[in-house]
């Protein structure tokens, strides 16, 4: 099944807005085996959404529309959807009702024009919200679908989850299974991945093996498809198993996990506490860390010395250190995670320090150069790392560098070491 998608808003248009809508939806069900054809993105235009609907709809056996489903003024895809099919909007009073439900109880009574999005293009099923108060709209039109999901991420994102794959995989059962399984690794670059393990892409034919990459992480995605659950099942393990052999310990994660989240899973497992010292992530590193759900068991926490006042007065960095060697150098980066260690009394002190750019780069320490430091009873030692890209990237790639280097460390020194490629 091949389908389109169309993102509504015009601050989607202008720029100042990321779509992230898109790339959930492609991915989600790409897993399902729905193949997304075209994505476009246009402005809160009656005409133009309209005209996108009608054109999806010659195109593709289906389009999936998310935004405009609100209750103001320019929430205008009902009307768009209308338009593009030729059919009327219909008052649902029970879906008024869910709405009065969704709002909760509340002291001033609701605008009226709250309940537009109580009206659906006649024929349409709605899909109830759970989250938020706009109603999804599903609509099947001469064998063609139209999908329409609010433009709230969480909200679309339950409704594709719940609703939209159960009826998608309704309408478009073809028999044929689908399983994916993504190979999240720190290779350096795609070519660097694909040389590791180009004779098993070409020994797998019954495999579809795709590389992306992506700031701070290379991914190997494993496609198996075929009309027998279980031989699609197994042929998909088996290659996971043959290409994870192969590249070791660069695979740091599988489908939606993350290198902090593995990191976190390895400090609490070998009862490990972990402080940070930041520079030039300004705090990115530690974020990503706190991101996790009960990291508070292993994470105590960090400082962002960005500063060299910062890095003597809260580090304990020599001003001597500091003088000679500069504030990005391997001395610094060593004496940042020594101070951050017993600052906060861990196990482990991990620092960062470099120049993110885009200026303060010299013939010597250009920009990228980054330093990250790692602290951990008599051991210590540093890595460094030159990164390209802008400053946000560099600072990216340094925090999951970090990361990295910390999940090297717990498996060489804590676990059995499982082979090393990178």
């Amino acid at each position: 099944m091949q389908y389109h998608i169309i993102t509504v808003g015009s601050e989607l248009t202008l720029g100042l807005s990321v779509n992230t809508n898109a790339a959930f939806i492609a991915k989600r069900l790409g897993r399902e085996g729905f193949t997304c054809n075209c994505q476009v993105s246009v402005p809160d235009n009656l005409h133009l959404i309209a005209k996108a609907i009608s054109e999806s709809l010659v195109d593709a056996h289906g389009v999936i529309v998310t935004g405009g489903l609100g209750p103001t003024a320019d929430d205008i895809t009902r009307e768009a959807i209308c338009e593009a099919v030729g059919c009327e909007l219909e008052y649902r009073p029970y879906l008024a009702e869910v709405i009065k439900e969704r709002y909760g109880t509340r002291n001033n009574p609701l605008p009226e024009i709250t309940f537009r999005q109580a009206y659906l293009p006649s024929g349409a099923t709605a899909i109830t919200p759970t989250i938020g108060s706009a109603p999804g709209i599903l609509l099947d039109k001469g064998g063609k679908y139209i999908v329409s999901l609010p433009g709230v991420p969480r909200e679309m994102e339950a409704m594709i989850e719940h609703d939209v794959i159960p009826w998608l995989k309704s309408k478009f059962s073809n028999g044929e299974y689908y399983r994916l399984r993504v190979l999240r690794t720190t290779a350096r670059t795609e070519a660097s991945l694909q040389e590791h393990v180009e004779d098993l892409m070409t020994a797998s034919p019954d495999i579809s093996v795709g590389i992306i990459a992506s700031p701070g992480e290379i991914q190997l995605q494993l496609l198996a498809r075929g009309t027998d659950e279980n031989i699609v099942s197994r042929t998909l393990n088996e290659a996971e198993a043959k290409f994870t052999e192969r590249l070791g310990n660069i695979v740091f994660g599988f489908d939606d996990q993350t290198i902090e989240e593995v990191v976190g899973d390895l400090l609490k497992k070998h009862g490990l506490k972990l402080a940070l010292a930041e520079s030039c992530t300004g705090g990115l590193a530690s974020k990503k860390i706190t991101d996790i759900p009960g990291s508070s068991e292993y994470f105590l926490g960090s400082i962002v010395s960005y500063s060299n006042g910062a890095k003597e007065s809260l580090l304990n960095v020599s001003n001597q250190t500091l003088l000679r060697h500069g504030a990005v150098s391997a001395a610094s980066a060593l004496a940042m995670a020594a101070g951050a260690r017993e600052k906060f009394g861990a196990d482990i002190g991990l620092s960062i320090t470099g120049i993110a750019g885009p200026s303060g780069g010299t013939a010597d320490k250009p920009v990228g150069l980054v330093y990250i430091g790692l602290y951990h009873k008599a051991t210590s030692y540093t890595n460094k790392f030159v990164f390209f890209g802008s400053r946000d990237i560099i600072r990216l790639k340094s925090a999951n560098a970090a990361l990295d280097m910390l999940r090297y460390y717990i498996l060489d020194n804590f676990e059995q070491p499982a082979g090393d490629t990178s």
